[in-house]
């Protein structure tokens, strides 16, 4: 996930932003596939240019959420605890509204998705727009373009998928593919031609774009010839979640995990339940994908609710589920933030852990989903714990939490446990290191709370700040010992992609789409560097 929010309705974060105020082309391709989704068949490219596409993709390069198929937000840069104390602008680009999707950054392009209903690919090096496509709107979806007055209770614009670069084949072009509202889009990495699209909506019957709020707030992962991603149903009535692997040929289903349902291979429940919002983490070893689920009516005792599961790659049946609040009380403990995974140079998977919003980060065996060690750093709630994904390195698990168990109401605040002290609207630590084979608290800081995932390159972190200051917060990775405070022209509710000697990253939140784009930042504000392989 990219970076991802649910407020009241379902429970992502559980309160109205502006609220928060007060605590501070039709088909193109080879392959002559149509575009499967008719509501998607309106999108175009404007392209002023190309962009050239590598053969291959580069150590180098930042080619999808979280850097690597594990999620590991453990990039590359040639970035040092010295120049990033000279990190300065070295371009912004514009977009109508907010950028909360990380950029997938390969070959010296930029490609993002933005709430402004746009797809776009820019220069590395300058910033120039290099093509863009319209996407189909949604207006389910909320902020939309033109929407006034804007929302105030919003789970983020169309775009909040981040784009997965794959490489082009003999039989086929390179491709970005992400989600879009409801949609699932393929576009050609060269010059944003549609190559397919197909609509996963949440409601029954044909598409319903103007009501239906069903998004694919997950960044897809591909496996083989499978493309793989969560469904969320936004909490609406009458809909049901779901895990699905599409074709990577032409967007159609191949397989369907039913998350909404009361037993194994049961019926779907349409209870509004059973949605999942973060990315799946890719397990090779073991041909597994692990995705965390969301809560259900604001808990977790449904089947699947507030879960980490492991599904086979090969036909989508469980392996296996890992179920730690099913008889927790309803405190909105969804897991969101995505897993993280490490893999030996062998190819063996060594790591697997995920944070939730209880504000506890869970590593379990990867072949059985069982507890190795558990560390709990706050209480978490309605808008608390860990709502981004956090960073791993192979020492170490990096992450920060969200503000607290913040849920206003029309008498105040609603806190889940008033009897624990714990449970506050605002909890403290807001940054924390892990060690990753024992779970021992290596470092925490306060004041420092993010709805964006954590990056770890160079032996530092870097973050987005959510509400207290708008800026890049740069730290030791060993100590915690801050390096760098960049101001911003806006909050950060993006991830932030290592690529050369830049961060490259997203602006713009729920509260206005002013001053919203992707900023460069490289030392003394120079065009970026980027090492050859």
């Amino acid at each position: 996930m990219t970076t991802v929010f649910r407020m009241s309705r379902g429970g992502r974060v559980g309160f109205s932003f502006a609220s928060a105020l007060l605590l501070s082309v039709l088909l193109a391709g080879c392959s002559g596939v149509k575009a499967s989704s008719t509501a998607a068949s309106s999108a175009s490219p404007d392209a002023p240019s190309t962009a050239a596409v590598p053969a291959s993709i580069s150590q180098w390069d930042w080619p999808t959420y979280g850097y690597d198929a594990q999620h590991t937000f453990a990039g590359m840069t040639t970035l040092t605890s010295s120049s990033v104390r000279s990190l300065k602008k070295a371009w912004f680009f514009p977009t109508a509204d907010a950028v909360t999707a990380t950029p997938t950054v390969v070959g010296g392009t930029v490609y993002f998705g933005s709430w402004d209903d746009d797809f776009y690919a820019l220069d590395l090096e300058t910033g120039q727009l290099r093509w863009k496509v319209r996407l189909a709107s949604q207006n389910g979806v909320e902020p939309y373009p033109g929407e006034h007055p804007r929302s105030g209770d919003s789970d983020g614009g169309l775009v909040t998928s981040s784009a997965w670069f794959e490489p082009a084949t003999a039989n086929r072009p390179a491709l970005v593919i992400f989600g879009a509202g409801y949609t699932l889009y393929a576009l050609e990495a060269t010059d944003g031609a549609v190559y397919w699209s197909h609509d996963y909506p949440g409601l029954p019957g044909p598409p319903k774009p103007n009501i239906d709020s069903t998004r694919i707030f997950s960044s897809p992962v591909v496996v083989g010839n499978d493309v793989i991603f969560g469904v969320d149903v936004d909490g609406q009535a009458n809909s049901a979640g779901d895990i699905v692997a599409a074709s990577l040929d032409t967007g159609d289903p191949v397989w369907e995990f039913q998350t909404d349902v009361a037993r194994p291979g049961g019926a779907v429940l349409h209870d509004s339940c059973g949605s999942v919002w973060s990315s799946g983490t890719v397990l090779p070893d073991l041909g597994l994908v692990v995705f965390g689920t969301a809560d259900c009516d604001g808990g977790g005792s449904a089947l699947y609710a507030e879960s980490i599961i492991a599904l086979h790659v090969a036909d989508g049946t469980l392996a296996w589920e890992y179920h730690p609040l099913q008889n927790a009380p309803v405190c909105d403990f969804d897991f969101g933030a995505t897993a993280n995974a490490g893999v030996s140079a062998s190819g063996v998977t060594t790591f697997l852990g995920e944070g939730g919003k209880d504000g506890t980060y869970y590593s379990l065996d990867p072949a059985t989903g069982q507890l190795l060690w558990s560390s709990n750093v706050v209480f978490g709630g309605g808008s608390g714990g860990f709502l981004g994904t956090t960073a791993y390195d192979g020492q170490g698990v990096y992450g920060s939490t969200g503000i607290g168990d913040y849920n206003p109401g029309p008498h105040g605040n609603v806190l889940c446990d008033p009897s624990n002290p714990r449970d506050r609207a605002a909890e403290e630590p807001t940054t924390d290191a892990l060690d990753a084979q024992t779970g021992k608290v290596l470092w925490q800081a306060d004041a420092a709370s993010s709805f964006a995932p954590t990056t770890v390159a160079g032996g530092m972190t870097f973050d987005g700040l959510a509400f207290s200051l708008k800026v890049i917060q740069v730290r030791q990775a060993a100590t915690g010992q801050v390096l760098a405070q960049i101001a911003l022209p806006q909050a950060n509710w993006s991830g932030i992609a290592t690529v050369g000697d830049a961060l490259v990253f997203g602006l713009g939140t729920d509260f206005s789409p002013a001053s919203s784009g992707i900023e460069v930042l490289t030392p003394d504000g120079a065009p970026p560097v980027v090492p050859q392989d």
